[in-house]
């Protein structure tokens, strides 16, 4: 009788702790999926910027070699240009109009994007721009660079496909040509054997 009564009197107190540790264990689990949300969505953000990215320098080079300033070509670009890279860039051109300078500018749309590629283009640009270099032949040398890494992203992709379009070929359509070549011996191996 006593431990029926101990057991009444302490069961609400360990009602308490596993609803506590529930609500803890669903907080953690919402926690993780958002961080891994998140993660996601940076991911696939850094990936459409980069592919957007070598025709904006590309532009931004031809700009340049037309006598426009960096500063110019970059709003003219980001004006008549859409997508994840061009949205980061109108955000670096509010902040050249709001009083920060070119450099700074660059240097926050580096660190916004998160792209390595976005990073050493903006530090060539602001290199070239504090020592006085032709901004037309470093922005050249960028296209440049640009189109190896990406010429070079675009063959490992394609190196990835062709692995992953060779599992299908060799896990399905071989075991099934094969099978049907041995088919037929293997039927008129077993008739012979039944006849002799």
């Amino acid at each position: 009788m006593r431990a029926l009564l101990a057991l009444i009197a302490v069961a609400p107190l360990l009602a308490l702790a596993i609803l506590t540790l529930w609500h803890e264990f669903q907080g953690e689990a919402v926690a993780s999926y958002n961080e891994v949300t998140a993660k996601v969505a940076g991911k696939k953000s850094r990936g459409l910027i980069e592919a957007e990215f070598p025709l904006v320098v590309e532009l931004f080079a031809i700009l340049l070699v037309g006598n426009r300033s960096p500063a110019h070509a970059l709003n003219h670009i980001s004006k008549r240009s859409e997508g994840e890279f061009s949205k980061h860039l109108r955000e670096a051109i509010e902040e050249i109009h709001q009083g920060a300078n070119f450099s700074q500018a660059l240097d926050l749309l580096s660190l916004r994007t998160g792209s390595p590629m976005v990073r050493r283009f903006s530090d060539s640009l602001t290199i070239a721009v504090e020592r006085g270099s032709p901004l037309v032949d470093v922005v050249n040398r960028q296209v440049e660079e640009v189109r190896n890494q990406e010429r070079s992203r675009l063959l490992e992709s394609a190196g990835k496909a062709e692995i992953a379009m060779m599992i299908p070929v060799v896990f399905l359509i071989l075991p099934v040509s094969v099978l049907f070549a041995l088919w037929p011996s293997y039927f008129a191996l077993g008739r012979s054997v039944g006849l002799s």
